[in-house]
């Protein structure tokens, strides 16, 4: 990964530290619908929707994206820099980064 900010720096209230060991960190995620979350970096993590959401994400190369989740879904996302505006939400998302994986 480059210089580029971690979500929980960009975004510190939305995005909160609720467990972290040597193993995982474990981040609560609640983001109004509308709000921009500017150009940031995140490690491999499993992605929990806890309620539904679209974002419309765009990655460091300028390649937009729209994501849907539904509640309960999980996903594995590789590490990754973007841009997020929350379309439909607002979001209430787990993300557990597996430090193993970085």
């Amino acid at each position: 990964m480059s210089s580029t900010p971690d979500a929980t720096e960009v975004d510190p209230v939305g995005h909160k530290v609720v467990f972290e060991n040597e193993h995982v960190r474990i981040l609560e995620v609640r983001n109004p619908t509308g709000q921009v979350i500017r150009h940031h970096s995140h490690p491999p993590r499993v992605v929990v929707a806890i309620s539904p959401y679209r974002i419309r994400s765009v990655d460091s190369e300028g390649a937009e994206s729209t994501i849907d989740r539904r509640p309960g879904e999980a996903t594995w996302v590789d590490s990754e820099e973007h841009e997020a505006e929350i379309l439909i939400g607002p979001t209430h998302v787990i993300e557990v980064e597996v430090k193993a994986a970085r």
